[in-house]
């Protein structure tokens, strides 16, 4: 059945021409909504990594300060007792009289053997076991902090295992080999009356890698 030109049952043209208009509103609103839900997430991504990075400076600013509390705390010093830092001597005293010419020892200072950097290389370089030719250094590398060997090599040098270095005692340490840029820090010590080494100030130096 055919409707009258003006029946209300009828959709007029004008109302079929704004359905497109209609639809392209509703494409451009939804565009709209998802570039703000774009924006939205690539705030909250970029809020959550600078959370991350205040989170680890809050965390790592602490633990630095602990360490350098640690280090200055713990430190070798002045009056420090040294002791043997392995073997079946490990804890006691070392005397003078126990290293042989042409031989190294390791030790630490009494009570302060948590501290890895805190390790010692003594040195006897005379003919006896005359205080006035031990020399003491850090055991710890400068080129990457590998500890050195407690053995002197053959020719009476200090050497690291892991990359080659190797250390003039007898010249202050001087790398004469391998990677390492520097030179052992060294340490002023002195003996006691009872013959037990003490450390007479501290190191010459930053202990490993700068």
């Amino acid at each position: 059945m055919a409707h009258p030109p003006n029946s209300p049952d009828r959709p007029s043209p004008a109302s079929d021409r704004g359905l497109p208009a209609l639809s392209e509103a509703r494409a451009h609103w939804h565009a709209l909504q998802d570039r703000q839900l774009a924006s939205r997430r690539r705030a909250l991504r970029w809020a959550i990594r600078i959370g991350a990075v205040a989170f680890g400076v809050a965390f790592a600013l602490p633990a630095l300060a602990l360490k350098t509390l640690t280090r200055e705390t713990h430190g070798v010093a002045a009056g420090d007792a040294l002791v043997y830092a392995t073997g079946d001597q490990a804890g006691k005293p070392v005397l003078v009289s126990a290293i042989p010419p042409g031989t190294a020892v390791q030790a630490f200072p009494q009570g302060k053997t948590d501290l890895a950097d805190n390790l010692i290389e003594l040195v006897q370089l005379g003919p006896d076991a005359s205080p006035a030719h031990l020399v003491a250094y850090s055991a710890i590398c400068t080129h990457l902090g590998c500890t050195v060997l407690a053995k002197l090599n053959a020719r009476g040098d200090i050497a690291c295992p892991c990359h080659g270095s190797v250390y003039d005692p007898a010249d202050g340490a001087k790398v004469i080999a391998g990677p390492a840029p520097r030179p052992l820090p060294s340490l002023p010590v002195r003996v006691g009356p009872d013959g037990a080494i003490v450390a007479n100030g501290t190191f010459s130096g930053p202990i490993g890698p700068t």
